[in-house]
This record gives structure tokens, sequence and C-alpha cells, in this order.
């Protein structure tokens, strides 16, 4: 009799290993997809697919390590003037990639525990060990052999600047490496200077062009004038007043003349106008008094004689006092044009600058005269013309001025002067006296021919 077996729960047993078993490798099959950045940096040798443009070797290593997160240390500085070309590999190790961007270079790498440090190659020496203790016996031990290397090459420039000289001096760097079979046992820095060239050293200069400052020369100019006037009433009548006040004065010019190294000598031609305020106060007063009027007018005859005697009846009337204020402003002017002569003397002077003492005296012939003067009659002013004032006038003037070198042949030229004209501006039978003085301020261009 065959025994009644339920095999239900052993299916049930192995249907629930196999799905375990499938979860487990899926799950692990996951987490390789989602952290190979993870693994490859637990991994001690991983393999790598990688690949790089034509750039500099530090930028190389920089991919390298954003995409693996491997740790590389280098000098960025000494990297960067490393070229490499075109790179790409699949599933290599790290250490064969940076085998493949080190070659051709001077740097190698070695690793520490998980860091792989970039460094220049240095020159080794290696030696063959014995392989056995009777080989050894045989064969005394190699003398420690010493390979020298220079490395000399230039650090930096020094400039040392003493008094008048400026010695220059570079600097030299001597590396000497004693090296053991395979092991640097001592590193020797020996650092020389020399002095290479010497400079002598004359303080700070401006090289200045060949300037011209002598022979014949042309100067136009623009002067501001600064005017002051000494005035006097003639007529002085009562109640009224008369002001006059400076407003503006300015004159154009050309002078010519001939320069020698301090002395210069020359003509003058110019347009001077000269501009003052005129201001009238006329008070004129009218009433104040009685004035008497005839009402009737009676006689009577005597009775004796015979006579009449007239009488008149009379009254008066009172006129009351009546102000009137005459007021008037005007803005006189005369203008001139002027011929004079000039002298100038340098008592200083540089390459590119000069400080001048200059007087000269001047014709002015009067050109128009404008404005208003006082009347003693209504309506107290007139307009002035040009046969009251004085046709011409004389002035002298003296200053002190420099000249600034600009470009070969032109100077600029400030200037300040003091002007007076001899004589009254208007004739004696004018209503008042006149005389004019000025601070001129000129600016000007000397140009040598």
């Amino acid at each position: 009799m065959t025994p009644n077996i339920d095999k239900k729960p052993i299916v049930s047993q192995n249907n629930t290993t196999i799905v375990a078993v499938a979860t487990r490798y899926i799950a692990l099959f996951f987490l390789l997809c989602f952290a190979p950045k993870l693994s490859f940096a637990q991994t001690f040798n991983p393999l790598i697919s990688f690949s790089v443009e034509s750039c500099t070797l530090d930028a190389a290593l920089e991919k390298l390590f954003a995409e693996y997160e491997l740790n590389i240390a280098f000098s960025k500085a000494e990297l960067s003037k490393i070229h490499i070309e075109p790179y790409s590999c699949s599933y290599k190790s790290v250490e064969d990639v940076l085998k493949d961007l080190l070659k051709g270079t001077d740097y190698g790498y070695k690793k520490i525990g998980k860091q792989y440090v970039i460094r220049k190659n240095q020159i080794v020496v290696q030696q063959q060990e014995p392989d056995s203790q009777e080989s050894a016996t045989e064969h005394p031990p190699v003398a420690p052999e010493v390979v020298e290397a220079h490395d000399e090459h230039k650090i930096d420039t020094m400039w040392n600047k003493t008094a008048d000289t400026v010695r220059v001096f570079d600097t030299l760097l001597k590396v000497r490496t004693v090296m053991r079979y395979d092991t640097v046992v001592r590193v020797e820095r020996v650092v020389e200077t020399d002095t290479v060239f010497e400079v002598k050293y004359r303080g700070f200069e401006i090289k200045w062009p060949s300037f011209r400052d002598k022979g014949w020369f042309v100067a136009p100019s623009l002067t501001k004038s600064v005017m002051q006037l000494d005035f006097e009433d003639r007529v002085k009548a009562d109640s009224s007043s008369i002001s006059i006040a400076p407003t503006t004065a300015f004159a154009l010019g050309v002078d010519g003349g001939y320069k020698t190294e301090r002395f210069s000598v020359g003509l003058a031609l110019g347009y001077r106008s000269a501009s003052y305020r005129f201001s009238l106060e006329q008070l004129v007063f009218e009433g104040d008094y009685y004035v008497n009027d005839t009402l009737d007018t009676y006689y009577v005859v005597h009775p004796v004689t015979g006579d009449t005697a007239y009488h008149h009846i009379l009254d008066s009337t009172y006129v009351p006092l009546e102000t009137t204020r005459y007021s008037y402003r005007d803005i006189n002017r005369v203008d001139y044009l002027s011929f004079g002569v000039f002298a100038t003397f340098d008592f200083w002077k540089r390459q590119h600058f000069r400080m001048f003492a200059k007087a000269g005296a001047s014709v002015d012939f009067l050109l128009a005269s404008t404005g208003s003067h006082n009347i003693p009659d209504q309506p107290f002013h007139a307009e002035i013309t040009t046969a009251q004032t004085e046709p011409t006038r004389l002035s002298y003037h003296a200053g002190l001025g420099a000249a600034f070198k600009i470009v070969n042949r032109l100077e600029l030229t400030p200037e300040v002067a003091f002007r007076k004209q001899v004589g009254k501006v208007y004739r004696a039978d004018f209503p008042f006296d006149l005389q004019m003085r000025y601070w001129d301020f000129r600016l000007g261009l000397i140009y040598y021919f």
C-alpha cells in the first residue's frame, strides 16, 4: 500500500527559495548600476574607460577626478604648461591610464595609500640585489654609486638701486642630487648669484623735443580786464544823483616781433572795448505856495476933493507840493583801435618753460562812443556823440607772464598786466570827467617761424 504523501509544501518551499535568490541578484544589479563611482572608488585598482580631447595635463587629471573620484595630487601651475594629444581607452586600470597620460613628459606618479602623487621623474640607478648568500659572498657589495644631476635655471631677477647705479642680479639655482642604489639619501641645493650688468641711474627725466624759442614770431591773444574808473560830476545839480559802475572790458590782439635768447621786441595791433553802467536819479519839486485871487472891486469918491479910491476884495489859494522823480539807466561804451610797441625779458628760463617781464605803450584811436550823459533840463539825459569823446588816448602797461612749450614751435602764454590810460575819456565841456584803469588777464599763443 502506497502511502499518501502531499508534495505541495515542498513545491512552495522551492518557489520561495528561487524568489529570494532572484531578489538578491536584482538588488545587487541595481546597486551596481546606481553606484558605479562608489564601486570604483572602493576597488583597489579598477578598470575604467576614459577619453579626453587635446588639452593640458592638469585639465585631463581634473576630468579623471571628476568622473571617477580618484585622489590625484599634482601641481596645477606646472602641469598647465604641458599639452597632451587626444586620448581614449576602454577597460584599463587606473595606473595604466596614468602611465599613458604621463608618457612623454618628465613626470611620473607614486601611489601613497589610496592617493596618486604626480611628481617629476628623478634619475635612478638601479642595482641588482644578490640572488643568494653565495653570490653575495663571491661578489662583494658594489660601492655606492653616486649620480649627480645638475639643473641650472633662472629663478628671478633682482634690481638693486643704490645712489645713481642700478645693479641687475640673476639668481641661479644648482640642484645636486646624490643617490645610492635606488634610494635618495641626500639632496644638496646650491644657490649662487652673479652681477650681470650695471646701469647708471640719472633720476626721473622727460625727453622733451628740440624746441624753437627764438627768431620771428606772431602771437594772437585774448584779454579779459577788470576795470577801475575815476569819476567826477562837473554839474553837481541839486536833487540829482549820478553813479558810474564798471561792467566789462575785453581786448583782441595780434603781436609780432623778433626774439633772441632772452630779449624780444615787437609791435602790437588790437581792438579794445570798455563798458560801464550810467545811472541817473533826478528829483523835481513843484508847488508848496499860495496864489492870490481878486474876488470883487469897489471904489469910494471923496466928498471934498472928489478923488476916487478903488478897493479890491482878495482871496488866496494854496498850491500843494508835487515831487517828480526821474530815474534813468544806460550802458555806456567806448571802442578803440590800438597800435603799440612792447619789449620782454626772460628772467627765468628752462628748456620747456620760461617766465618774463613785459612793458609797452600804445596809442588808442576812438572807433565808437555810445551811451547817455546828464543834462540840466528835462528829461535830464541825452545821448553821447562821438564828438564829445576824445579821439585819441595814450596808454601804457607793465606786467609778468609765463610761456609753456606745447609743441616744437608753439608756446602757451598766460600774462597779467596793469594798464593805464592817460587823460580823460571825454572832452572838457562834457558833464562829467572819467578816467580808466585796467587789470589785464591775457591768454595767448606764440608761434615761431
